[in-house]
């Protein structure tokens, strides 16, 4: 009755083997359940990384671009006031120019008006100034006439130059 052991034995062994089998295909299965598990919930939060890094560059990317905008609107607004600034400037130096323009007017006319009121403010006697001589007054037919070289005047019949004797 060896062989009735046997059969039992080897058929017992072949039930061990399937089950040993099944147990070990299971636990690949549910092993590779686990892995596939992992893989996925790791690319979740790899996606979600990258997702988060792509909202992260946009909003750096909106920052850079809001502060761009604010500088070049300071820098306009600064190119204007420098601007209007330099137009205050140049109405201020016209308007200086024109009242020390108008001051030196002012200042030549007071030293004119100074300068005829003291010529007209002499007091005194008024000095008789002379001309010029008798004899630098005479005109040049005067000077050629007979009468003034004591001689006969040929433009009257009396003999005495022009003068009607």
């Amino acid at each position: 009755m060896a062989v009735p052991y046997l059969a039992i034995a080897t058929t017992l062994l072949a039930g061990a083997s399937a089950y040993s089998g099944y147990k070990a295909a299971s636990a690949a299965r549910e092993q590779a359940a686990a892995m596939r598990k992992q893989a996925a919930a790791t690319r979740e939060a790899s996606m979600q990384e990258v997702s988060q890094m792509q909202a992260d560059a946009k909003q750096r990317a909106s920052q850079f671009q809001t502060q761009i905008d604010q500088s070049r609107a300071a820098t306009s607004q600064r190119a204007k006031e420098a601007e209007q600034a330099a137009t205050q400037a140049r109405a201020q130096i016209a308007q200086q120019k024109a009242s020390s323009a108008l001051a030196i007017q002012q200042q030549q006319l007071s030293s004119a008006i100074q300068r005829q009121q003291a010529k007209g403010a002499k007091v005194g006697t008024p000095s008789r100034r002379r001309v010029g001589t008798p004899g630098a007054l005479r005109t040049a037919v005067e000077a050629e006439s007979a009468l003034a070289f004591g001689g006969k005047d040929t433009t009257s019949t009396t003999g005495v130059g022009g003068l009607n004797v």
